[in-house]
């Protein structure tokens, strides 16, 4: 009777987690969430204008096709034109979308900038493993340079690799990154 007792409980336990699917589902509930909280607008197009802003002056949000959300503020000095291998300097703030507190930053200068080698995103083996190195830091060096400014929202598999390895929930994140290349 104990071993049936014991089964029943891991059943139970097994039935209140949620699949894959559903957490995909609620993540993205979650950025549509964020988004609507703070007057951002979501586009499929790339945005002609800089800064990117809809009719109504809302931010513009382009999807892109990884599924990152990218809003362009300043494209800085050679947009686009990030080679393979340069040491780019970041300051960035980050949130959770599931609500508005700073979970961790450096943009205000009190911590050194993190530095990514564009088209390497490293995510092991050093302190970027936790914090600042992922692809949604990479991708948006695609339409800014030297000194550009992007605000994006990044589903767990395309941001920081200790959101995706240590949560047992899947996890988007908003950050605002400010660019700095190694000179």
């Amino acid at each position: 009777m104990l071993l049936l007792a014991g089964l029943a409980m891991v059943v139970a336990s097994c039935d209140n987690q949620k699949t894959y699917a559903q957490q995909l589902e609620e993540m993205q509930t979650d950025i549509t969430s964020f988004m609507a909280a703070h007057n951002f607008s979501k586009t499929d197009v790339v945005p002609d204008s800089i800064p990117w802003l809809d009719e109504s002056g809302h931010r513009l949000f382009y999807e892109t096709e990884s599924g990152l959300y990218i809003h362009l503020i300043d494209t800085g000095l050679q947009a686009g034109g990030t080679k393979k291998g340069q040491v780019v300097a970041v300051r960035y703030i980050e949130m959770s979308v599931q609500g508005d507190t700073v979970t961790y930053s450096n943009y205000y200068g009190a911590y050194d900038p993190v530095n990514i080698t564009y088209g390497t995103v490293s995510t092991g083996g050093s302190s970027s493993y936790y914090w600042g190195d992922c692809q949604a830091w990479h991708e948006p060096l695609q339409w800014v340079g030297d000194g550009g400014h992007v605000m994006v929202i990044a589903p767990s598999d395309l941001g920081m690799p200790i959101y995706s390895v240590s949560q047992s929930v899947l996890l988007a994140h908003y950050y605002e990154l400010k660019y700095t290349y190694w000179k």
